[in-house]
């Protein structure tokens, strides 16, 4: 040990400065022994002189080599950052990797979970028509209704019918883009998908149908299913929650039966409050329906009751019933015809009122853009009143007039039936001993083959008057099957064919 001769701080022996006051000491030389290796390893943990390198004691405030303070110029050693392991680098990576995902994931379920793409999802759902998936994805806030695909099937064959597949169409569209329209189905959210997005539901709003009768002990069915018997003269139950579709409502009493179909849907159906309450009054009707067009069918309630004959058909003693409808169907060649429909009133052609003479008993049911016997009759006047001035040897038939009688003529000129008139009407006229033929026809039916194309019947009258004092001749023809064409632009008729010899038949005549 070393004390400092002007502090008489304590120093180690090697020192050559003061620890305490800085005061130098002599030097004295000396041989430095080898550090064992404990002591270098203990060395290495010692402070360093940041001037002179030389090993400090941890609590020196000068450096006993060179007297440098040491408080504000020691410096922690600087730390050597070592490499990362693999283990490191993997589970660094596998960090990423999982928030790239965990990203990746919320922007793919905020999509796929998104009003617009939960719409389109429901759309295509209802587009399957398939009960079981619809049933997946509906629900019922009415607490007396089950949700299920034996329900859902009422629903799926309503929009399966001909004449509601355009309803079914404009119900996707409504689905998909404005579901605030489907009046059947309201959109609510039920919970949420991952806790984060909101899920949307289809709730079902089921329909109700009230029955009221006239007669007590009738037997009431919906669906051939019975499910009540009428208890009075007045009446009255309701059935439900049904689900919105396609019902037949039936009401028997004895042998008698009253049967209607009711369209129990909301959606594009303006009717539904009305079809939502059945009268059924079990009384009989009877009326004549007339019609243009000979041999169009006549169906009540889509059923064939009857035919149109000479422009009339006689229907007698059927159960009137609320809704039921009369309309009349004639197929052609290409095309199946429709007339408008017509809906008997309770109050209407009661049986035991009708009048076969009476207008009150008629229903007339006319086709659009069809001729009429009356047209085909007024036609046949003009032709034949024109073949009896051509005939008489004081009026002319040159080129004008075999114009005007070729435009009676499919083709005028180059039809066949046009040259046989020509040659009747120079026949007559270069006879030497007749006069002329008044000729008159009459019309006996009409039938529509086709689109303006109409079979017609009908009479020839021929009275042959001479020059001489020979008695007029009678005689009367009969052409079974001609074909005329109705031209719409034209507004007018051509005789297409007369049938052929085979459906041209002397019928009488003489002196």
């Amino acid at each position: 040990m070393k004390n400092c001769p002007n502090c008489g701080h304590e120093n180690l022996a090697d020192a050559r400065f003061c620890e305490e006051c800085g005061q130098p000491f002599a030097i004295e030389v000396s041989e430095e022994p080898v550090l064992a290796e404990e002591e270098q390893q203990e060395s290495e943990k010692k402070r360093f002189c940041p001037n002179c390198g030389e090993s400090i004691p941890a609590d020196a405030d000068f450096c006993p080599n060179c007297g440098h303070p040491l408080k504000a110029a020691v410096r922690p050693a600087t730390t050597v950052r070592k490499p990362l392991s693999k283990k490191q680098k993997i589970a660094i990576g596998t960090g990423a990797a999982i928030v790239v995902l965990l990203i990746g994931g919320f922007l793919f379920s905020r999509h796929y979970y998104s009003y617009p793409q939960q719409l389109s999802r429901l759309e295509q759902t209802f587009k399957t028509q398939d009960p079981e998936k619809i049933a997946e994805i509906v629900t019922s806030e009415d607490p007396n209704y089950q949700v299920s695909a034996a329900n859902l099937k009422k629903f799926v064959s309503y929009y399966q019918e001909s004449g509601h597949k355009a309803d079914f169409a404009d119900f996707l569209m409504d689905l998909k883009t404005n579901p605030s329209h489907l009046a059947d189905f309201s959109l609510q959210t039920k919970g949420k998908y991952l806790g984060l997005f909101p899920r949307y539901q289809l709730v079902i709003q089921p329909v109700y149908l009230t029955v009221t009768t006239d007669q007590a002990g009738m037997a009431l069915s919906l669906d051939d299913k019975k499910l009540a018997t009428s208890k009075g003269s007045n009446y009255q139950t309701t059935w439900g929650p049904l689900t919105p579709g396609s019902y037949q409502v039936e009401g028997k009493l004895d042998n008698e039966k009253s049967v209607s179909k009711q369209a129990l849907m909301r959606y594009n159906n303006p009717e539904f409050e009305t079809n939502s309450h059945v009268n059924i009054n079990l009384h009989k009707i009877s009326f004549k329906v007339t019609s243009n067009i000979d041999g169009a069918k006549v169906l009540l309630n889509d059923k064939e009751v009857g035919m149109i004959e000479k422009g009339q058909a006689e229907i007698k003693d059927v159960v009137w019933h609320q809704g039921m409808e009369v309309q009349l169907t004639f197929k052609t060649a290409s095309d199946q015809l429709k007339s408008d429909t017509y809906q008997i009133a309770a109050s209407e052609f009661a049986a035991d009122d009708y009048d076969e003479d009476s207008d009150a008993s008629v229903i007339q049911l006319d086709f659009d853009h069809v001729q009429s016997t009356a047209d085909v009759q007024n036609f046949l006047d003009s032709l034949y009143s024109d073949l009896s001035g051509y005939t008489s040897r004081y009026g002319a038939f040159g080129a004008a007039q075999k114009s005007e009688l070729a435009e009676y003529f499919v083709n005028g000129l180059s039809n066949a039936d046009e040259k046989d008139f020509e040659k009747f009407i120079n026949d007559i006229r270069t006879s030497g001993k007749k006069s002329q033929v008044d000729a008159k026809a009459k019309v006996e039916s009409v039938s529509m083959t086709g689109k303006d194309v109409y079979t017609v019947q009908y009479l020839i009258y021929y009275d042959t008057v001479y020059t001489d004092d020979t008695d007029d001749v009678s005689e009367v023809f009969r052409y079974k099957k001609a074909t005329l064409r109705y031209d719409e632009d034209e507004a007018k008729f051509q005789i297409d064919n007369l049938g052929g010899a085979e459906n041209f038949e002397r019928v009488g005549g003489g002196a």
